[in-house]
């Protein structure tokens, strides 16, 4: 059977490539391309020269060939991470090799799809790079969809002083006054330009990174404008915190 380089080369790159995406995606981590392409290039490499070596080597190298690939994408992780790195890959390997074996076949005979093409694997193998990359596409596009919907522009009135800010509806805002209402919480700098509000002293607030108080504030009245509509609160009860850029005030959810 004759073997043509180009498409031995193309196979093994996009076969490898596949193969420490798959590996990193089920462990929940991200890397950038470069750092795939050259682990699946030592794959490629020691694929071009592996008919040169000699049978009592073939074991040796082809565990010397998985760590060292796996050992360029767990760069700088623990022992413990490449260990775990290595073994998916190698799971993934031979779970792979034999559905690729399923479908097109071993020893020049035509699998379940009835192709013997050179260059085959490394197709079905970018076709399912392509996959990945348009799921976490359509998953961001969702998420970013679902995030506008909870985003929306909310105007703070005291007196003849009138801010707006971007707020943020959040469902782990459970923070309540003594009747029962809910909180908003709002970045302190900026209600500074609403001027002189009451003061209805402080509350402490368990976060992630620990326990916070925060000074409370009544603000007369916030006009919420979502989707066309208006909703206007009045005394208001807000914590004054440090929120990020994206928006300035978290509601509670409801």
């Amino acid at each position: 059977m004759i073997v043509y380089v180009e498409a031995l080369l193309f196979d093994n790159f996009c076969l490898d490539y596949l193969l420490a995406r798959l590996t990193l995606i089920i462990r929940g981590k991200a890397l950038h391309p470069l750092v795939f392409a050259l682990s699946a290039t030592v794959g490629c490499v020691v694929a071009l020269f592996f008919p040169l070596v000699s049978v009592p080597w073939v074991l040796p190298v082809k565990v010397g060939t998985l760590l060292v690939c796996t050992a360029i994408f767990s760069f700088g992780s623990s022992l413990k991470e490449y260990a775990i790195n290595t073994f998916l890959y190698l799971l993934l390997s031979f779970l792979l090799c034999g559905i690729l074996s399923f479908l097109l076949g071993g020893s020049g005979k035509n699998g379940v799809i009835g192709v013997s093409f050179g260059g085959a694997v490394g197709a079905i193998s970018l076709g399912v790079l392509f996959l990945l990359y348009a799921v976490r596409q359509v998953r961001g596009l969702l998420r970013e969809a679902k995030k506008k919907d909870r985003i929306v522009v909310a105007e703070l009135v005291n007196h003849d002083k009138r801010l707006k800010m971007e707020a943020l509806y959040d469902s782990g805002n459970l923070l309540t006054d003594g009747n029962g209402k809910g909180i908003v919480l709002t970045d302190a700098k900026r209600l500074s330009e609403l001027g002189e509000l009451c003061a209805l002293g402080e509350m402490q607030v368990n976060t992630a990174t620990g326990g916070k108080v925060l000074k409370l504030v009544k603000i007369p009245e916030i006009k919420i404008y979502s989707q066309g509509r208006e909703n206007i609160l009045t005394n208001v009860t807000a914590a004054l915190s440090d929120l990020p850029d994206e928006y300035a005030m978290i509601l509670p959810c409801e």
